[in-house]
């Protein structure tokens, strides 16, 4: 046996602490703390020990850098650690992947060495790099598609940029499951920048594994496969020698002189920077610096006749929705049907005091869920299961809703289960698939212990709610695949499976829960639905740095037990309702977002761009909601912030015609037609 512990894959992650390396290693480091070989160093050659980079970045003073080992240590061999300028240091590996893990580095350049030696402490090979503590001017934080774009905009303008992930894994949605991309209609005619770069450069790479060719061709050229946005993704930001990715850095907090935010915090340290850009799905950073926001649906408030300044403000889809019964049918909400003492079935809210009026607002949001990458494909599939947790009583709203298909004689295998497809599989014939929440009671969930608890918990919460949404998802595939009573749906299930080659360090399960809709800015100006109509009630955006394309689109918001006639309307029967969906396309084609619905008040945050949860109304945002469009936004947030402190002026006062030619420089596009 060596003398170095092997440990799991996942414990070998960017944010392995020096805590958990130490009992790794089983050896010596080099820091402000000690000496670390008694033989000095010198060049072997054996090519044995390899750094991943020559020069590899950082922006946190405590932190880890990997490296390989060409062959796994023999018996009696150790790693020896040097990082001289370091308070502490350690290295460990497991199987041939390594990490040198430090504290206490100062900004600068630091020379570091991983030596391998023998049971006789005689030197074997030794690997050096140099390691560069970067000062960010630019923070984004969140790498999702539109923190990307963000990031790689301000570097590419020539600004220190940090890219804060709290995960270990960058794409957000892209590289999370989501990857039949939504568009909307003429959406291509409004993407260039980035967004189209990486679509583009996703495209080639699957033309180069074999996927979207002439023989075996993709259904858009915007599909793609979850591994290969992630690939093309670290791409992206390794090819920027001014961008600094740092991964697992969670915020925890924001500091603040005046209206400008001086640092943040986060579980791995804290940092500083002149800009600061939040991308993240919740808003965190945003809420967190202090600025306005809202969470839930507005209400709907009518103009008066002839109130010109009102009627801007009106919009006339915002708010509760009227219930509808699921998929038409009346569904007995209590676990024993036709009993109100036995309970309500899982995830069905009560009755509620005062029925809401349509337009009335509230702080619900739309369903969340996992994108599962899923294939029928025998040589790439991963059997659904039941997970452990597994109670059919969870899932008996969904069996009754198929029950009452069947018995009005729709066959549930043509309602539920109908995943996108995507690209080719690896086998010919087969193909991996997008499985999206496309109807009432599928993958999708929404109840106040799940979506509707998640912007406001903390982490503890969240993970708690992650957890619950695999249980959701796994469980309800294992019923409709298992329960006899639904028939033909059992073996169309089946047949698929998860993607055995994507996301192989979880259990083939994405990294990102699809937090569909969470905060959104109350910033300098707020976009709202006749911005998005583009009826005349408001005067055209003029400081345009994007164009939406995506229909008004939400999920249902609620599952909520009522009193509602029955089909034949002879009485009143207590059914599960749904609310909240809605579906409609753009009357008016692309409409344009402006710089200011991207700012914050100036009199709360001066130096804070929001691109994900930006200042729009929620009806607004059912358009706004999109993968391409946060990146279109994150594009021109980056420029925007390089260009402000190459002017030295504040995000507030950059001047749009000063900004505009540069987003057009950049591929932006600012019109449509």
């Amino acid at each position: 046996m060596a003398s170095v512990v092997r440990l799991p894959a996942r414990q070998l992650v960017l944010a392995m602490t020096l805590t958990a390396l130490l009992p790794v290693t089983g050896c010596g480091g080099g820091g402000g703390g000690g000496t670390a070989a008694a033989t000095p160093a010198t060049p072997q050659g054996q090519g044995i020990v390899s750094f991943d980079q020559a020069r590899p970045r950082a922006a946190f003073a405590s932190g880890s850098t990997g490296f390989t080992l060409s062959r796994a240590l023999l018996d009696g061999e150790r790693l020896v650690c040097n990082l001289p300028d370091a308070a502490s240091v350690a290295c460990g590996a497991s199987g041939q992947r390594g990490q040198l893990a430090y504290t206490g580095l100062a900004v600068g350049s630091h020379r570091m060495t991983v030596e391998l030696r023998d049971t006789a402490g005689k030197l074997v090979d030794n690997a050096s790099a140099t390691l560069e503590l970067r000062r960010p001017e630019v923070v984004v934080y969140s790498a999702t598609p539109g923190g990307i774009a963000a990031a790689l905009a301000a570097a590419r303008a020539g600004r220190e940029v940090l890219l804060i992930e709290p995960t270990a894994h960058v794409g957000g949605m892209m590289s999370g499951g989501l990857t039949k991309t939504d568009i909307g209609d003429n959406g291509y005619d409004v993407i260039g920048g980035i967004a189209r770069e990486f679509l583009d450069a996703t495209l080639a790479a699957e033309r180069a594994r074999g996927r979207c060719t002439s023989a075996r061709p993709c259904d858009s050229i915007s599909d793609f496969e979850p591994q290969v946005a992630e690939q093309v993704f670290d791409r992206l930001l390794a090819a920027e020698t001014k961008l600094v990715v740092e991964r697992s850095a969670r915020f925890t907090g924001a500091t603040r002189n005046g209206t400008a935010i001086t640092g943040i915090a986060t579980t791995r340290g804290s940092v500083g920077g002149a800009i600061f850009i939040d991308a993240s799905y919740e808003g965190d950073l945003m809420a967190g610096a202090g600025a306005s926001h809202a969470i839930g649906r507005e209400a709907r408030v009518m103009a008066a006749s002839g109130d010109s300044e009102a009627l801007a403000l009106q919009e006339d889809t915002a708010g509760f929705i009227k219930v509808a019964r699921p998929l038409g049918r009346m569904i007995d909400p209590y676990a024993v049907a036709g009993d109100a003492a036995s309970g309500l079935l899982a995830y069905v809210e009560p009755k509620p005091a005062t029925a809401p009026v349509a337009g009335d607002g509230d702080g619900h949001v739309m369903a969340y869920g996992y994108r599962l990458c899923v294939t029928d494909d025998p040589n790439d599939r991963v059997p659904f299961t039941r997970p452990e947790g597994y109670d059919a009583a969870m899932f008996e709203p969904a069996v009754r809703q198929a029950l009452g298909l069947i018995a009005d004689g729709v066959d549930p295998a043509a309602q539920y289960f109908r995943p996108y497809r995507t690209v080719p599989s690896a086998t010919d014939g087969y193909y991996k698939y997008d499985l999206n929440g496309g109807t009432t009671y599928s993958i999708d969930m929404t109840a106040p212990g799940l979506n509707q608890s998640w912007t406001t918990t903390d982490e503890a919460g969240r993970e708690r709610i992650r957890a619950a949404y695999k249980v959701w998802t796994a469980g309800l595939l294992w019923t409709w695949q298992t329960d006899t009573r639904l028939g033909a749906l059992n073996a169309k299930v089946a047949r698929f499976g998860l993607c055995a080659d994507e996301f192989t360090d979880n259990g083939n399960w994405p990294y990102q829960l699809y937090v569909r809709e969470s905060r959104r800015l109350r910033g300098e100006y707020v976009l709202n639905e006749n911005d998005v109509r583009q009826n005349g009630r408001r005067p055209a955006v003029s400081d345009v740095v994007g164009m939406g394309a995506y229909p008004f689109d939400s999920h249902n918001v609620r599952y909520v037990a009522r009193a509602l006639l029955v089909p034949d309307r002879s009485r009143r029967a207590d059914t599960i309702t749904i609310d909240g969906y809605q579906s409609e396309t753009l009357p008016n084609g692309p409409y344009p977002i402006g710089w200011r619905s991207l700012l914050p008040r100036a009199s709360e945050v001066t130096n804070l761009l929001v691109v994900s949860t930006p200042s729009v109304s929620r009806q607004a945002f059912l358009s706004v909601r999109i993968e391409p469009t946060y990146m279109i936004l994150g594009q021109s947030a980056g420029i925007g912030a390089a260009e402000t402190l190459r002017a030295g002026t504040t995000l507030h006062a950059l001047p749009y015609a000063t900004l505009r030619p540069l987003l057009v420089a950049a591929g932006q596009r600012l019109s449509w037609r």
